[in-house]
């Protein structure tokens, strides 16, 4: 798959497809709800494809070090990219910096690393 192209920097996502339908993303007693009809469901399936493919150096106006995300609105039915009046405020964002591909330092230590090779020790 090539990468996607997205216009403007951070928050003008003009390109990316738009929340539709009914979706909510809220808290509940168990952790992070997230609920909506199906074509609530397939907007945000294609809002995430679209943050995961998008071709992050193409953002002339985004710096090297930021990462592209995208807002999600909660009661606010007429807006851009809206959500259910249960939800709560959302952000979706790329954990890899335009440029470098760093994860923010609290994400270092989860990096998954190569485990050790076997049989790399000869006994004596």
């Amino acid at each position: 798959m090539t990468a996607r192209k997205c216009i403007g920097w951070v928050n003008d996502t003009t390109a990316s497809p738009k929340i539709q339908g009914n979706l909510e993303i809220s808290k509940s007693e168990y952790g992070i709800f997230i609920g909506g009809d199906p074509e609530g469901l397939r907007s945000l399936a294609r809002l995430l494809t679209w943050l995961a493919d998008v071709d992050q150096n193409s953002l002339a106006r985004m710096p090297d070090g930021e990462r592209c995300h995208v807002h999600l609105h909660a009661r606010d039915a007429e807006g851009f990219n809206s959500l259910t009046g249960f939800s709560e405020e959302t952000e979706l964002c790329r954990l890899d910096a335009k440029g470098t591909s760093d994860l923010p330092p609290k994400y270092q230590q989860l990096v998954k690393k190569k485990p050790p090779r076997r049989g790399g020790h000869k006994k004596q």
